[in-house]
């Protein structure tokens, strides 16, 4: 499979798709893709067709948009999902078909004027790795020295506005994320819509890729690449070149137990610390976003990135630390706090069951690993829809969904033996006093 699976990504990489913006043609595409995904993967025999497989992946490489993303997560989320599809899928991580050089060069030019002949120079014209929203190529600029360079996709805000313009293509992503438990599903898709919207916002990625570097800046495992603002605008980003190995070849080296738990604490630390530190979470923790590199973690990509509310950032830190210290009326009080409706005895319950399987890896005592499966409790829930609909999640509460499941899938795969309840403790400690 793992042939397979860089035979197809190579083979996606070295193509060019223009991205499709025709609104029918994306309702149909989107829609048609996702029904794809449902029913290739999600078989209830557990098992999938690999043939269909790759072809789903190629189309949904192709969309860019909402359908890349939703292979995206499952490639790393869904514990559902056999192993050998979950691989399939993660080609999606960094390999679809790149846009065309010359849309690429109109960006640039659009992007820089009469500068942008000498950034395109200098830039490798195929672009090493293809996202969503944007590619990215290597580059060589006089004065700067290496760097990379991402392109917003041409055409890729009207794409996603298309998407959009789907109901069932809104809805279920939005339902992913969720797991189908929205309060309110038109909120949740406008959260899901403005969010990736802003994804194709350099300048706003380039703010939290600053705000990033700085408060990781005296961390000695975490690397995050300086932003290179001469070369950067609302569809360009450039930033200074920082290498590493790929999670894939990270544990093809075989780390030790050291190295497995230095670089899971760093992510543990990046994502759940952004939150209570900076008001900000880094909501797309997939594989590709990061590398390895000589006992530091690099931390890539800032485009979904999702700003919390002080107040919601304070009541979350005091629902953790309620439910590790079992304490019912405050655990009650802070997901009032949050958002969550805790009106009646029924919906308690609920609550309680969700946020005891959810957050169970910071509720053990002492250093373990992360299963790679959910707890029994969670599970059940979640398989019950009638329950979930009941338990009705905030919208706000959708990218910490997806990156606590996408942080705990990774942190699992790697292996790493941490005191997960110790360390948020800690990242949220200053949080909770000055409340």
């Amino acid at each position: 499979m793992n042939d397979r699976k860089d035979t197809l990504g190579d083979a996606l990489l070295g193509s060019t798709a223009a991205v499709q913006t025709s609104r029918l043609g994306r309702v149909w595409s989107t829609g048609r893709a996702a029904m794809g995904l449902a029913k290739t993967v999600l078989r209830r025999d557990g098992g999938f067709d690999e043939a269909a497989l790759e072809q789903l992946t190629k189309r949904l490489g192709t969309l860019k948009g909402v359908g890349m993303k939703l292979g995206q997560i499952f490639s790393y989320v869904d514990p559902r999902l056999p192993a050998e599809a979950r691989r399939m899928l993660s080609v999606l991580q960094t390999r679809a078909p790149a846009s065309p050089h010359e849309a690429v060069r109109r960006t640039v030019e659009r992007a820089f004027g009469d500068r942008a002949a000498e950034l395109l120079a200098a830039m490798d014209p195929q672009p090493f790795s293809v996202a969503s929203i944007g590619q990215v190529h290597r580059a060589n600029l006089p004065g700067v020295g290496d760097v990379v360079v991402k392109v917003l996709h041409e055409g890729i805000v009207e794409a996603l506005q298309a998407d959009f313009a789907s109901a069932r293509a809104g809805v279920g992503f939005a339902d992913t994320l969720l797991l189908g438990a929205a309060a309110d599903a038109r909120a949740a898709v406008e959260e899901v819509r403005a969010t990736m919207l802003a994804e194709c916002d350099f300048e706003r990625e380039a703010d939290h890729q600053r705000a990033f570097r700085a408060w990781l800046s005296r961390d000695t495992t975490t690397c995050v690449p300086e932003v290179i603002d001469a070369w950067s605008t609302k569809t360009v980003l450039t930033s200074r070149f920082e290498p590493g190995a790929t999670f894939d070849d990270f544990l093809a080296s075989r780390p030790s137990q050291a190295e497995r738990n230095l670089a899971g604490a760093a992510l543990f630390h990046a994502s759940v610390g952004g939150l209570y530190s900076l008001g900000r979470l880094h909501a797309d923790p997939h594989p590709g976003n990061f590398a390895f590199r000589e006992g530091r973690v690099v931390l890539y990509d800032f485009g979904c990135v999702r700003t919390f509310e002080p107040r919601h950032v304070q009541a979350l830190a005091k629902l953790v630390s309620a439910l590790r210290a079992n304490e019912h009326r405050e655990v009650m009080a802070a997901a009032t706090a949050f958002g969550f409706d805790t009106s009646t005895p029924e919906r308690q319950a609920l609550l309680l069951r969700f946020t005891r399987g959810f957050f169970f890896p910071v509720l053990q005592r002492g250093a373990a690993r992360i299963p790679t499966d959910r707890p029994a409790e969670l599970k059940d829930l979640l398989a019950d829809k009638r329950a979930l609909a009941k338990l009705g999640l905030p919208p706000h509460a959708m990218f910490l969904l997806r990156l606590r499941f996408g942080l705990y899938a990774v942190l699992s795969q790697l292996e790493a033996e941490v005191d997960w309840g110790a360390l948020e403790e800690r990242l949220s400690t200053d949080l909770r006093a000055a409340a």
